[in-house]
């Protein structure tokens, strides 16, 4: 049994302050000298993002319908080393999940499984006696969620803060541990989300903003003893996907402004394996020497006429995809490797390797977890296994030739309702994004797929 000081974040649903107060206090504890070790729950890309600038230390997600248990516990305490604190956000409300019913793939199922205690982050603009109500709700609902506090945003007058502050701790018995002004935070949104932090240089100022508010209205002190006295975690030993075995083969990642969604303990499994090199779609104007190539997802859509420029590299990425050695691409990385992507602003050209363009459109296309069987071996799965991930895009594929499927749709949406997952030769374009724990082969066999084209 260990001690890991932490605590979730969560909200009694979306956009309540979640992210403004996560990274508020990650980046008060940072000024205050902690080393702080930030987590998301759930499928997300944008918000570790941010977590990794208000705390200098790369953000973990921990998704419970991806992982199983013993995966979940053992991500958090692998990544949790050299930290004094653990700050972790929730996702959508305390207890939304996958289905509705079940709870698995909520914030609550999380904190249980990491025994971590709960602090709430309630609305209260234009209420008052209701939220003890709502509250109540709340604390009631599982009362194996050790909920220990909330936070109330959005606070007007002092006569208002007074009244639901009261209203809180007398009729709900909940502790306060903040009272947030109603304030303009600039918290810039894009239609996946927040806007990744890598891309704006003011965030360092925002950030230092953000813990100023909280060091004023929020019980920092409070939340820091709650964390320390959560209760001790079961030891769990580090998966074996982790350990550093020989790196004789050196894979790409492209990961800059327009392709920056990646499972970082994705990132770490493949360099336990292989040498890494990044690359910069933007600025880079061919491929180094390499073995292999991962694509993530991202905005390409957003940076198109500037990837259209850069012809060389996209010229250099088709005949890398052309030679047979591996290349795995997710989402905005499956819409690079297209023909071209089609926007508000017109068509640009991209790679060009497989015979299909993407639009965007204003709705999601799809948004969800995934649960996918393959139908054709390829450079990260055997035919036959299942893959478990999750989808969330705005494009839509449009086939300007035939296309030859990996995985058949059981739970998702895919490319057409049916199908994910294009191949050609040993590239493999895919929208589903897939954590290596979920499935651990994807990274064995696509180095595995790297070895054995170099000793050819």
């Amino acid at each position: 049994m260990s001690n890991f000081p932490r605590v979730i974040i969560a909200g009694v649903r979306s956009k309540i302050g979640k992210t403004m107060v996560s990274i508020g206090l990650m980046r008060a504890l940072t000024n205050r000298g902690y080393i702080v070790q930030p987590y998301k729950v759930g499928p997300d890309f944008i918000d570790p993002s941010f977590h990794y600038f208000a705390t200098g230390r790369h953000s973990r997600n921990l998704d419970d319908f991806m992982l199983s248990k013993a995966d979940l516990i053992e991500t958090f305490e692998r990544n949790f080393r050299g930290a004094d604190i653990a700050i972790i956000e929730g996702k959508t409300g305390l207890y939304d999940s996958h289905d509705g019913v079940d709870e698995r793939g909520s914030t609550a199922h999380v904190a249980k499984i990491l025994k971590s205690p709960v602090i709430l982050i309630a609305d209260v603009e234009r209420i008052n006696r209701s939220i003890a109500a709502i509250l109540m709700g709340y604390k009631l609902f599982d009362l194996e969620v050790d909920i220990r506090g909330v936070i109330l945003n959005r606070v007007g007058n002092p006569r208002h803060a007074a009244k639901v502050k009261a209203a809180v701790e007398r009729l709900a018995k909940m502790r306060v541990l903040g009272l947030i002004p109603r304030k303009d935070i600039n918290m810039p949104y894009r239609h996946l989300g927040l806007i990744p932090a890598h891309e704006r240089e003011e965030f360092e100022n925002l950030f230092d903003e953000l813990a100023e508010l909280m060091e004023k209205h929020v019980e920092i002190d409070k939340i820091i003893e709650i964390a320390q006295k959560a209760p001790e975690l079961e030891y769990v030993d580090e998966n074996p996907i982790f350990e550093y075995s020989s790196r004789d083969v050196t894979v790409g990642v492209i990961r800059d402004k327009p392709f920056s969604f990646y499972y970082q303990d994705n990132i770490d499994a493949l360099s336990a394996r292989a040498n890494i090199v990044v690359i910069d779609s933007l600025k880079d104007k061919k491929l180094p020497k390499l073995d292999g190539l991962y694509i993530g997802g991202g905005f390409p859509e957003v940076f198109a006429e500037e990837l259209e420029r850069n012809r060389s590299l996209r010229r250099d990425i088709y005949e890398f995809c052309d030679s047979g050695k591996p290349v795995y691409a997710e989402c905005g990385g499956l819409m690079f490797l297209g023909e071209s992507i089609i926007t508000e602003k017109g068509e640009f050209e991209m790679v060009g390797f497989f015979p299909f363009k993407t639009e965007m459109h204003r709705k999601f296309q799809a948004l969800g977890y995934c649960v996918y069987r393959a139908i054709r071996s390829n450079v990260i799965s055997k035919r036959g296994d299942t893959v478990v991930g999750h989808e969330f895009h705005y494009s839509k594929v449009i086939p300007t030739g035939k296309l030859e499927f990996a995985y058949r749709v059981k739970r998702g949406r895919g490319i057409d309702g049916e199908y994910d997952g294009v191949v050609k030769k040993n590239t493999l374009a895919n929208y589903i994004h897939i954590h290596v724990l979920s499935y651990p082969t994807m990274v064995r066999r696509f180095v595995q797929f790297a070895k054995a084209y170099k000793e050819r």
